[in-house]
C-alpha cells in the first residue's frame, strides 16, 4: 500500500469515527417527582386528575410538565442510560413509600394507568419508577395502546415504544447490570422523562401533589446509521484508492 492510499484509508477511518460521534447525544437532567408524563407536548388530561393528600383541591393534583429533551435528527437511534440515581416518596392510598428509579424495593404496590389525552396508559408490578415517552412535532391523532411491563417484564434487553407510549426506564439497566436499549421511533423530536402517577397508581393519572423528591438520570442517544456525507466521503475515498491502483498496475 502507497503513501497516499494509506492516507486514504486513514481519512475514510478518521470520517466515520467523527460522524458516530457527532451523531450521539447525551446529557443529565434531574426528574421531579410530580412531573407528569401526561403532560408531554402540552396534552391535556382526558378527566380531571384527582388528588393524593387532604387539602388539595382538583385540578392540582394534575403535576407540572416532564422534563423534556430535544432529539437530534436521525434515523436508527438508540436511547440508553449509564446512570439513574435518587429516591421520589408517594403516599398512595395515605401510606407512604420511598421509590428508587426502578420502584419501591421490595415492589409494594404496582401500577395499573388509564390513557389519558393522546398518551398511552401503562402497566407494571411496581410503581413510582422512571418512565419516558416519545413525541414527534405533535401530538398523535389518539392515544396508543398501553404497554404492560406485568407480562413485558422489566428485565428485557430492548424495548421499541411508538410516539405517545409510556414506557418503563426504571434505572436504565437489568439486574445483572446489562444496559438496557430504548430504540428511539423514526419522526420523534422529543424525548420526556417523568413519573406516571395516580391515586394508588390505579385509574386515571393524578394524585401527583403528595410527591417528592427527584430522580438524576445520564443518557446518550446515538445513532448507528451513519450520516449521507460519511457515506459520500467513503464513496469518494474508495473510487480514489481504485484509481491509484489501476494507475500502478
Amino acid at each position: 500500500m502507497t503513501r497516499l492510499t494509506r492516507s486514504f484509508a486513514a481519512l475514510l477511518v478518521s470520517s466515520v469515527a467523527l460522524s458516530a460521534s457527532a451523531a450521539a447525544q447525551s446529557g443529565t437532567v434531574s426528574v421531579g417527582a410530580t412531573q407528569s408524563l401526561y403532560l408531554a407536548g402540552g396534552n391535556a388530561y382526558s378527566a380531571v386528575p384527582g388528588c393524593g393528600a387532604p387539602g388539595c383541591v382538583p385540578p392540582d393534583g394534575g403535576g407540572i410538565a416532564p422534563v423534556s429533551i430535544a432529539l437530534t435528527p436521525g434515523t436508527g437511534r438508540v436511547l440508553t442510560f449509564s446512570s439513574v440515581l435518587g429516591t421520589m416518596s408517594f403516599c398512595p392510598g395515605n401510606t407512604c413509600v420511598t421509590s428508587n428509579p426502578d420502584g419501591p424495593a421490595p415492589p409494594l404496590i404496582s401500577t395499573g394507568l388509564n390513557s389519558s389525552g393522546a398518551i398511552s396508559g401503562i402497566s407494571a408490578g411496581t410503581a413510582g419508577f422512571l418512565g419516558g415517552v416519545f413525541l414527534g412535532a405533535g401530538l398523535p391523532a389518539s392515544a396508543p395502546a398501553s404497554l404492560d411491563f406485568n407480562t413485558i417484564g422489566t428485565e428485557f434487553l430492548s424495548l421499541n415504544p411508538v410516539l405517545g407510549q409510556l414506557f418503563f426506564i426504571g434505572d436504565g439497566s437489568t439486574a445483572a447490570s446489562v444496559t438496557q436499549q430504548f430504540f428511539v421511533p423514526d419522526g420523534a423530536t422529543t424525548l420526556y422523562l417523568g413519573i406516571a402517577d395516580g391515586f394508588s397508581f390505579w385509574g386515571d393519572p393524578g394524585a401527583y401533589d403528595d410527591n417528592e423528591g427527584a430522580y438524576r438520570a445520564s443518557y446518550t442517544v446515538q445513532s448507528t446509521v451513519p450520516e449521507p456525507s460519511t457515506f459520500l466521503l467513503m464513496a469518494v475515498g474508495a473510487v480514489a484508492v481504485f484509481a491509484l491502483r489501476r494507475r500502478r498496475a
